[in-house]
């Protein structure tokens, strides 16, 4: 795999970015799932009720999964400074845009390359919708 282009200096900017990223999403996670965690479980309202309750957990458990999924990038990325690999498109092999990894440090792959993975898993999530159909 290709080297970063990066200097020691920028890798650690890129790094202390990432790490403060990385706190607050874990506060955040950690912060929903008291919410899921809290909350009176004696108290059984109607049906509706209940329905509504089951309804919003779900809710924000599909919300943690995304969280946690955002987090194991953040890791990843952390460990291709480690190894030097970081700002490297996964895809193309070219150069990830300073700029975009300043907006987005967890990115795997440069704008270009990330449109067309975008397109291409569109793609087949709208084939896997028309087969469950069939």
């Amino acid at each position: 795999m290709a080297k970063t282009p990066f200097s020691t200096k920028e890798l650690n900017e890129f790094k202390e970015q990432l790490l403060e990223k990385k706190a607050h999403l874990i506060k955040e996670i950690q912060g929903k799932e008291e919410e899921l965690t809290s909350g009176d479980k004696d108290e059984v309202g109607d049906m509706a009720d209940l329905a509504t309750e089951l309804i919003e957990r779900e809710l924000n458990m599909s919300i943690s999964e995304s969280d946690r999924s955002r987090l194991e990038e953040i890791n990843a990325a952390l460990a291709r400074i480690k190894d030097k690999s970081y700002g490297i498109c996964v895809d193309t092999g070219e150069v990830i845009n300073k700029a975009r990894l300043k907006a987005v440090p967890e990115a795997l792959r440069t704008l270009a390359a990330q449109e067309v993975y975008d397109r291409a898993q569109r793609k087949r999530k709208s084939l896997n919708r028309v087969a469950d159909i069939d």
